[in-house]
């Protein structure tokens, strides 16, 4: 009997000593802070902290290469009577404001990781008018107008903050 009961208690001990963690923390405290219930221990970094922080290296890249794929730009036609003139419209992305990170919903199987997400404002510019869809496709759209926008896109992350360098997905506001 003493044997089980010594056997026991040090099972107890091991269990006990197995549950604790080595940053001062215990485990429900961590749990909390990562819900926003508790305070973050000093020092502590979330998935979703790395994240953030990785968001404006990925908008540098990706506003650049948004503008490129927009100097082509579309043809639109500019009704005139009877007649019409053909023009060249594109975006000039201007600016970008990383918007949140957030975790991928799990599923079986699949490995864990994250969403970010950023918005980027741009502004359209115009060609000059010419009687055909060839003529305007030819030219450059280098004249400012009035109207912007915003568009937001979505980025994938793998479960340690490494951007999978893929386009973003254009996401609704």
């Amino acid at each position: 009997m003493r044997t089980l009961l010594c056997t026991l208690s040090v099972l107890s001990l091991i269990s006990l000593a197995g549950c604790s963690t080595g940053s001062g923390g215990s485990v429900t405290d961590k749990v909390l802070s990562d819900f926003g219930l508790k305070e973050k221990p000093e020092g502590y970094v979330s998935g979703t902290d790395k994240i953030y922080s990785v968001l404006p290296t990925v908008a540098k890249q990706e506003i650049q290469r948004l503008n490129t794929t927009e100097q082509r730009g579309t043809i639109k036609f500019q009704e005139e009577g009877v007649r019409g003139m053909y023009y060249k419209e594109s975006k000039v992305y201007e600016n970008y404001y990383p918007l949140d990170a957030r975790p991928i919903p799990q599923k079986p199987n699949e490995q864990r990781g994250y969403h970010g997400y950023i918005e980027y404002s741009y502004r359209l510019f115009q060609s000059e008018r010419k009687p055909t869809r060839v003529e305007a496709q030819a030219l450059s759209a280098t004249i400012p107008t009035d109207e912007s926008g915003r568009e937001r896109f979505r980025y994938s992350f793998g479960s340690a903050g490494i951007w999978d360098g893929n386009r973003g997905e254009a996401v609704k506001r």
